[in-house]
């Protein structure tokens, strides 16, 4: 089909330009509106053809309207606002709202104060440190003003401003609260963030809580940017990027443990303290509800990281010296290409244990021939000695499971790597990076990330319950594997219910303790049958785009999980009987709030969230 964007072609526009110097300046609002709304689309035209051009159309006008439906939700009204009010708790605590000013615009300071006086629940202090310049007198007087309206407004002006961290423990100095929340200058709180904190700590306890956000453009909140529907408590996630950030409340307690923000870690601050916080926490709540509005304006790390590139290092440092307190390591930590505080963390691989990788045949990939010519391309490519490779053909007589687990009982090496025939390894270090996660104590199974020969994603971890029959879904599935995927979540290690055996390593010791992969299963589902086996015994499921594989295509694939074959039916039928608890609750690496029916991370209808109350989170 002919390109119907061909005039624009930057040979013609240069001719064009040239021969009417005055016209095109005269049109300059006119291209100024194509670079920002058509070029966009124009390049998925060229690269990918009118299908993926309409597709991406949809995608972008779904979004659009459930970012709607979605601020319209988010409105209380009268009824339940009063209903909030006057709801009596069985524990009285008090919140200290601590707030580090430094030249905040006054629209926006007033915006903010505004937020937290109209918090449903009564029980709070906002404590504002102010480190202004002597040109921005106005900050103060606005705020002493706030206080001598409202008693819980409590205003100190420091005498300099000493960054962000010590200006932070100036408000913990003031406060008198018994849990403190973290709450930025220029952003705002929905009006049930406190109440709904207080909710989780009279019902569970909690000592750290944190809820979802969103980052809105300024000065307009129903103009959202992103909403950020978080994970439950992820360590490895939180080792790589803060995702927790907004809103985080901790009890006094946790904070006394944890120390107070340090000066060296200023830009990063908020990920430095976290990380100290839940790593002595005892128990951590996730609420699964926008409570926060994270402000985009023109220097805001909301609207670019550029405008603080001091953060990155201090990032680093954070977790750098996070490891070497809490697990005594000396880890290498780096940004990642896609966003430079989302973090590589290198561990130090312990020794040089056996490995050995079973490649597999399945679908299509059935001459022995070929895998044995894997084998040895796997071995030229890894950068690894104590290797061991063999190949497990494929047979009418047994099933998947029953042939790995044959190849694990002739093994005898100390970790195994499971490798689906089709695809093969793309990086030389690939090994090492799955090893120094599959050796912690604390992980079970560790997935690389695969893409099919179409640099689409073929699998970066698995979730429970998403897709048509409700079992398990692959992450990112057919996502540009060479995007960050939501919130950078393609780009790091993660923790994840469950990963592929296409490419997994597990340490031989785990696998047996799991007993095995389920021999009752045919094709399908044994892998993440086996990673809930491990979670039962506490070891959490980690991927890693650090290990890349690739091969085949979707159309190769006689099985999927999506498609009704006969041997994935009997194996979903099998794996939702077994597994039905863990399917009635939201995966914890995922978010109620996203689509179960789609694996791209789309917020789910309001409709569907209806329609799907029952199951629990």
């Amino acid at each position: 089909m002919k390109n119907p964007f061909r005039f624009f072609e930057h040979e013609q526009i240069l001719a064009y330009k040239a021969a009417h110097p005055a016209l095109w300046e005269n049109v300059k609002p006119i291209r100024k509106a194509f670079v920002f709304f058509w070029r966009p689309w124009l390049k998925i035209w060229r690269a990918s053809g009118a299908g993926k051009l309409w597709a991406k159309v949809r995608f972008k006008a779904g979004r659009k309207l459930a970012e709607r439906n979605l601020a319209a939700s988010l409105a209380l009204d009268a009824a339940e606002i009063q209903r909030q009010r006057e709801t009596m708790f069985p524990e009285e605590h008090r919140f200290s709202i601590l707030v580090p000013l430094y030249n905040t615009p006054l629209q926006f300071l007033k915006e903010m104060i505004l937020s937290v006086q109209e918090q449903t629940y009564p029980g709070w202090e906002l404590c504002l440190a102010d480190g202004s310049d002597d040109a921005h007198p106005e900050v103060g007087e606005f705020c002493l003003a706030c206080s001598r309206e409202d008693s819980r407004i409590v205003y100190r002006k420091l005498t300099e401003n000493r960054g962000i961290s010590e200006n932070t423990n100036a408000c913990i100095d003031m406060a008198t609260g018994d849990y403190l929340s973290l709450f930025d200058h220029d952003d705002l709180l929905h009006p049930a963030a406190l109440y709904e904190v207080m909710k989780s700590i009279c019902e569970q306890q909690a000592d750290f809580v944190y809820t979802d956000e969103m980052v809105f453009r300024s000065p307009d909140r129903t103009k959202i940017i992103a909403t950020h529907f978080k994970p439950d408590f992820a360590y490895d996630n939180l080792m790589s990027n803060n995702y927790i950030c907004h809103l985080s409340t901790f009890s006094r307690k946790l904070l006394e443990k944890a120390g107070p923000f340090r000066k060296e870690c200023d830009g990063s601050q908020d990920h430095d303290i976290i990380l100290r916080l839940t790593g002595c926490a005892e128990k951590i709540v996730h609420i699964p509800k926008i409570l926060y509005y994270w402000r985009s304006h023109e220097s805001s790390t909301a609207s670019d990281i550029g405008t603080k590139t001091y953060a990155i290092e201090a990032g680093q440092r954070a977790v750098r010296d996070f490891l070497r307190e809490k697990e005594k390591i000396d880890a290498t930590v780096t940004s990642t290409d896609v966003y430079p505080t989302m973090y590589h963390v290198n561990r130090p691989v312990r020794g040089e244990p056996s490995v050995e990788v079973i490649i597999y045949a399945a679908g299509t990939a059935d001459n022995e021939d070929v895998l044995r010519s894997g084998a040895e391309a796997l071995r030229k490519m890894t950068a690894y000695h104590n290797l061991t490779v063999s190949v497990v053909g494929k047979t009418d007589e047994t099933t998947l499971p029953q042939r790995l687990n044959e190849a694990v009982r002739s093994s005898k090496a100390d970790y195994l790597v499971f490798l689906h025939g089709e695809v093969s390894v793309q990086n030389e270090k690939w090994l090492q990076e799955m090893l120094m996660l599959a050796q912690e104590e604390r992980i079970g199974a560790v997935g690389g990330k695969v893409q099919f020969s179409d640099g689409t994603v073929r699998h970066a971890g698995l979730i429970t319950g998403l897709g048509s029959r409700r079992t398990v879904g692959r992450s990112h599935f057919r996502v540009d594997a060479n995007s960050a995927g939501y919130f950078g979540q393609l780009a790091i290690v993660e923790d994840v219910s469950a990963v592929s055996a296409e490419f997994m390593m597990v340490s031989r010791q785990k696998l047996d303790e799991a007993d095995g992969l389920d021999e009752q299963y045919l094709e399908t589902l044994f892998d993440a049958d086996m990673c809930l086996k491990l979670a039962q015994k506490g070891l959490v499921s980690v991927y890693t785009p650090f290990a890349l594989a690739q091969g085949g295509s979707i159309r190769q694939q006689y099985v999927d999980y999506g498609r009704e074959t006969e041997h994935y039916l009997k194996d979903a039928a099998r794996f939702r009987g077994k597994w039905a608890d863990v399917l009635q609750r939201t995966d914890p690496y995922y978010n109620p709030n996203l689509s179960l029916d789609y694996a791209d991370y789309r917020i789910r209808s309001m409709k569907k969230k209806r329609e799907n109350g029952r199951r629990k989170k």
